[in-house]
This record gives C-alpha cells, sequence and structure tokens, in this order.
C-alpha cells in the first residue's frame, strides 16, 4: 500500500505539472485574500469566483475593508456567486470578528481559525496549507471521489467528509513539503478527469494503479 500511494503522489504531482489551473487566489500568499477566497469559493464554481474577484479584492483589499463595508455594496458586487445575502453577512461578520480580536490578522493557528463562524475544518486546512504552507489535507465531496476509486476506500460515516479516517488516508498521501502543489493537484484532478459522471480512465494517468474499472 505504501508503494501504492508514493506512485499516487509522485503520478499525480507529475501530471499537475502539465495540467494547472490558472486561478488568481492560487498566485497569493497573502492569508487575507485566501481565506477569503475558499469562504466565496464555497458552494459555487471556480469559474464564478475568477470572474468577481479583481473587483472584490479592489473593493476590499484588506480586511479592515470589509469589515467597514456597505452591506448593500458586498451583497451586489457578490451576488453572481448566489446566496449573496447569506454570503455577504458571514463576511462581514468574520472580518468584524477578525478585527476585533486578532488585530486583523488571519490566526496562523488551525485552533483560532475554527473558532471563526462560518468555518469549518476544509476552510481551516486549506488556509493552514495556502497561507501557511503547511501540509494540511483537504477533503471535498470530489477529493472523496478520486479516494474512493483508486484505493477502493469504503467509509463507516453516512457524510465521508467527516469520517476521521478519510482525512488521515488524504493526510498520508501528502509528500513532505509539497501540500500546496498537492491539494491543487488533487482539485484540478478531480475536475477535469476523474469526473463523478464520465471520468476520463481512458487518459488518466493513474489508471495504473486505479480500483475503479475493477469494483
Amino acid at each position: 500500500m505504501e508503494k501504492k500511494r508514493q506512485e499516487f503522489a509522485s503520478t499525480l504531482l507529475l501530471w499537475h505539472k502539465r495540467s494547472f489551473f490558472d486561478f488568481p487566489w492560487r498566485k497569493t500568499s497573502n492569508p487575507y485574500k485566501i481565506f477569503v477566497s475558499e469562504i466565496l469559493l464555497r458552494k459555487t464554481s471556480r469559474r464564478q469566483v475568477k470572474q468577481i474577484y479583481p473587483k472584490f479584492f479592489s473593493k476590499y483589499p484588506d480586511v479592515y475593508a470589509l469589515c467597514n463595508s456597505n452591506i448593500e455594496e458586498l451583497q451586489n458586487i457578490i451576488k453572481p456567486l448566489g446566496m449573496q445575502f447569506v454570503r455577504a453577512g458571514a463576511l462581514k461578520k468574520i472580518a468584524e470578528l477578525i478585527v476585533q480580536k486578532y488585530n486583523g490578522e488571519i490566526p496562523q493557528e488551525k485552533a483560532e481559525i475554527l473558532k471563526l463562524p462560518h468555518v469549518g475544518p476544509y476552510i481551516a486546512n486549506a488556509v493552514m496549507c495556502f497561507a501557511y504552507d503547511m501540509d494540511y489535507p483537504l477533503v471535498d465531496t470530489n477529493i472523496i471521489r478520486v479516494i474512493k476509486r483508486v484505493f477502493s476506500f469504503k467509509s463507516s460515516k453516512k457524510r465521508p467528509r467527516e469520517d476521521p479516517q478519510m482525512w488521515k488516508t488524504v493526510s498520508m498521501l501528502i509528500p513532505q513539503g509539497k501540500g500546496r502543489d498537492f491539494n491543487f493537484a488533487m482539485l484540478d484532478f478531480a475536475a477535469s478527469v476523474c469526473l463523478l459522471k464520465k471520468p476520463k480512465c481512458s487518459e488518466c494517468q493513474l489508471q495504473t494503479i486505479c480500483s475503479y474499472q475493477t469494483i
């Protein structure tokens, strides 16, 4: 199994060097921009967030600007993402708390990030990985699909994203110091090759080690 895990990671990272998806939040190490981008990306597409990204961060370049934002203007800017009333309220509330409790700085400890409203393990890990360069795993519906197919993983939980064993499995796949690249690769691979419907198995770089075609 260890050999398969190593081959999975190395093959995936090699694939990603040729298939990198270009998004503006991947070009920054600014914790504020990464954190807010993860909030915006929830329950919407990357393409939609990419469209509003320049306007959003031009209007709200830091947490103080977001904290002092006009709620109606904020709603209007993020309207293309859907759920603008919920998103705007959450963003403003989070920004206010960060200013009040953390002196305008995004916390550098996962436990502190998790104390923020509307933040769960995925967003906390994404911030730790992409902003602070830590090898934290990401687990969402798409990444779960890849793990289930390649490794024949069967979760005992009704919601696999809440299964500690799933998080542990993904964590064990990350080569030391490669968390950022690995997580981007997993997200892009799930979005472009290991699709929910009609996965591109014939062109998949992982087909020699994937269990999906045999189960």
